[in-house]
Order: structure tokens, then C-alpha cells, then sequence
């Protein structure tokens, strides 16, 4: 497994957490919305900075549809 997968498996646990969803649930958000490809797009931002920045970025990116910017 790439190392951008295994950051994936832990975004999607991290969000599970926070957001106090069942694994099934936070699976198919990820797969439904687009969630996994933004993560995997933003892998070097993300897995150097805060988990809770990159929760409030999905959670931007659920709200208005487009992906984060910087």
C-alpha cells in the first residue's frame, strides 16, 4: 500500500472520529462526494499539517462543492 493510501485510510478514520460516524457512513461519503480524491490531491498539505485543518477543509469543500484552495 502507497503511503498516500495508507494517509487515506487515516484521513477517513480521523473524519469518522470527528464527525462521530459509522465506518459504512464515512465510506460512502468519501465515495459519493469525492472525498478521497480531494485527500489524495492535497496529500502533501495535509499529512504535514493539523488533522482538524483537513476536517474543515472537507467540511468546505461538502458545503460549496469546490475543492481548497491556497
Amino acid at each position: 500500500m502507497s503511503k498516500e493510501m495508507r494517509f487515506l485510510v487515516f484521513a477517513m478514520e480521523y473524519y469518522r472520529n470527528a464527525k462521530s460516524l459509522t465506518g459504512p457512513e464515512v465510506a460512502d461519503l468519501f465515495a459519493k462526494r469525492g472525498l478521497s480524491q480531494v485527500v489524495l490531491d492535497n496529500y502533501f498539505l495535509y499529512h504535514i499539517e493539523s488533522p482538524d485543518l483537513m476536517v474543515q477543509d472537507l467540511d468546505a469543500y461538502l458545503e460549496t462543492g469546490k475543492p481548497p484552495h491556497w
